[in-house]
């Protein structure tokens, strides 16, 4: 009997260490497949590499897919899986596919019943695709490596980490917490409350929040590819800067006693008007002059002042534009996009920006009084491109490097840099991200499977990066149409034989109630744009004012999130304060205190008694102690000279 039940331990022991492997499907340029087992090496306790050295992946492969077991499941299995965008869904549906190209952070997650793991790709990470497919009933999860697509050789090998989680901690907040750690370790990130030591216009961005004010554009209604002196759109202003410096006055007036404040559309031609050029600032705003009255308005004021730049669009009106500059495509084309307030935008080299162009740029800017977290468009919004042209050749990776080089400069020579999206190739240098998601659009796009977006971006780089959670949460407290209303003047428009775009992203979040309790479940930093209204501006002073008590939790990492009651949800930080949303129609009580319906609650840790505390009583307890000994001893000597006294008497 002892024979056979040790017989059973080895199995169960063997079988709990037992090797995980990974199944690579290799499909070729000709469509061909192969596939084949390759062993996990475990690195660390619970944590398994899938290494493909460069010399294994043959020339004429088109992609590869790595699929584990552990990613697959059953429609009806408890759990959900989740991308590296925040997209989650659970295993309810037949049929599906997301293939998504963009991976704001290079992981994706499965949850099973009480197992979870989430794959980190750290070789070739802006080369694959995030694949959720489902047939049958059957789920699939992993990443597609899309080698053909890269044009260039493999520049690394191909490298997947799979950390395993248990119970509890089989979740996605572990799963962006194993990410977090990651990029901490290695030196890729470090913490705000180390960055803002000795750079006091970061610490400033940390402690406000973000007014963009639209200067203007030109309407390029008749989509003129290629503009010339003789044929460009007149530039539509939206808001001078004599209108700009009333609004910094007024908000002064109302109390708000600092702001990171940002012209948009301010340069020559307006926003998106003749990039690369910036300089001067375009008259119809009111020109150097008077953006000079801003700067200096700001600056009295104790308010920082920061520009919005875009080194992605080049326009061929722009008198710096020049065709060697501009990417190529591996066909030697060049490198184009849409037509836009500027013409048919051009894709330049990142090569190119660095070495020729953002010196100058910075320079002027600061010049002209700009300090502060610069702001640079659409860079951290995409996945970085490459470049062909034999002259400045640049796969991802190398288009990655250029682009933080330019957000070191940015940190040097302003203080902090933010830009559009999450996208992590840039989390190296990047402060501040415009929104995390664009819900519906782009960034966490809208798809049948998926149920809810999560704040996995989030508990990675909150504390390390400040940003704002939804396009739709800029102007939070604005008043904002719904979409209803924009497709019913869609529809008008069309009868009527015109155009009317419905732009859903800003206005997908209906009711400000929503909004506001989106913006601080996901610990988000106040941002306002597009809906911001000159006659009123008491909905910046108000928001200001709540996110007061607020604004400290930006230093702390976010530890956890989820659902602990049906519509309401906790976030956790890393110093021990809670935020608990309520989305529901009753109160919910939560450490005896109730957080109403669609409303949130800050529970602070409780405050623990300084230790000073503890050692000034401990010292007088000390003395009192000592005192009593010696009261004592003074007794005992007493009484002992009695006794020798009476000793010595006696014999006498």
């Amino acid at each position: 009997m002892k024979k056979y039940l040790t017989i059973l331990l080895c199995m169960v022991v063997s079988y709990a260490f037992a090797a995980k492997n990974a199944t690579i499907l290799t499909t070729f340029k000709d469509n061909t497949t192969s596939t084949h087992s390759i062993e996990l090496k475990e690195v660390e306790k619970n944590v398994f590499r899938l290494e493909i050295p460069i010399r294994k992946i043959a020339l004429n492969t088109k992609f590869i897919d790595v699929k584990l077991a552990d990613a697959t499941a059953k429609k009806g299995e408890d759990g959900y899986w989740v991308l590296g965008d925040g997209r989650l869904g659970y295993f309810v549906h037949d049929m599906g596919n997301i293939t998504e190209r963009r991976n704001p952070l290079p992981l994706y997650g499965v949850k099973k019943g009480d197992s979870a793991f989430v794959g980190i790709v750290k070789g070739l990470k802006y080369e694959f695709a995030s694949v959720v497919d489902v047939k049958k009933g059957v789920y699939e999860v992993y990443p597609r490596f899309l080698i053909k697509d890269m044009f260039f050789a493999p520049y690394e090998d191909l490298v997947v980490d799979f950390y395993f989680f248990k119970g509890e901690d089989a979740n996605y907040s572990s799963m962006g917490k194993a990410y977090r750690k990651y990029q901490l370790d290695r030196g890729e990130v470090k913490p705000l409350r180390e960055r803002v030591k000795g750079n006091p216009q970061l610490a400033y961005t940390v402690d406000t929040m973000f007014v963009r004010f639209c200067n203007g554009r030109k309407v390029n209604s008749s989509k003129i590819e290629h503009q010339t002196p003789e044929n460009e759109p007149k530039v539509r202003v939206e808001r001078s800067f004599e209108q700009v410096k009333n609004n910094i006055l007024k908000l002064k007036e109302l109390g708000v006693d600092k702001v990171e404040v940002c012209l948009v559309g301010w340069n020559s031609g307006g926003f998106d008007g003749r990039f690369p050029t910036l300089f001067p600032a375009d008259e119809a705003f009111g020109g150097e002059e008077k953006m000079a009255e801003v700067v200096d308005t700001a600056h009295e004021l104790g308010y920082q002042i920061v520009t919005h730049v875009c080194n992605t669009d080049f326009y061929t009106i722009s008198d710096r534009f020049d065709w060697y500059d501009i990417a190529k495509t591996k066909d030697g084309s060049y490198h184009k996009h849409g037509v836009l307030a500027g013409g048919r935008a051009y894709f330049p080299c990142f090569q190119q920006v660095y070495n020729k162009y953002i010196e100058d740029d910075f320079k002027g800017l600061r010049e002209r009084g700009f300090k502060g977290t610069h702001h640079i468009d659409v860079t951290s919004c995409i996945v970085p491109y490459p470049c062909h042209d034999k002259n400045h050749p640049c796969n991802r990776q190398q288009t990655a490097d250029y682009m933080n080089k330019i957000g070191e400069l940015a940190d040097k020579t302003f203080g902090g840099w933010g830009s559009e999206g999450p996208c992590d190739h840039v989390a190296k240098t990047l402060d501040y991200a415009l929104y995390v998601w664009a819900y519906p659009g782009w960034v966490g796009r809208a798809t049948p499977l998926m149920d809810r977006l999560v704040p996995i971006w989030q508990i990675a780089y909150h504390g390390i990066i400040l940003s704002n959670p939804y396009y739709a949460t800029m102007d939070y407290n604005f008043p904002k149409s719904t979409p209803a209303q924009l497709k019913a003047r869609a529809e008008a428009a069309k009868k009527k034989g015109k155009h009317f775009r419905v732009f859903l992203p800003p206005v997908i979040l209906e009711g400000i109630p929503l909004r506001r309790l989106k913006l601080y479940e996901f610990g988000g930093r106040p941002t306002f744009y597009g809906y911001i209204r000159d006659n009123d501006l008491t909905p910046i002073k108000e928001a200001y004012d709540e996110y007061q008590p607020m604004k400290y939790l930006q230093y702390e990492f976010m530890d956890f999130h989820g659902e602990i009651a049906k519509d309401v949800f906790i976030t956790k930080y890393s110093d021990g304060s809670e935020v608990v949303s309520n989305y529901s129609k009753q109160d919910y009580l939560y450490k005896g205190q109730p957080v109403k319906p669609m409303d949130y609650r800050l529970y602070k840790p409780e405050v623990k008694k300084p230790e000073v505390k503890k050692t000034v009583k401990t010292q007088l307890a000390q003395k009192s102690n000592a005192k009593k000994q010696q009261t004592q001893a003074v007794k005992e000597q007493t009484a002992w000279e009695k006794f020798k006294a009476w000793v010595k008497s006696f014999k006498k």
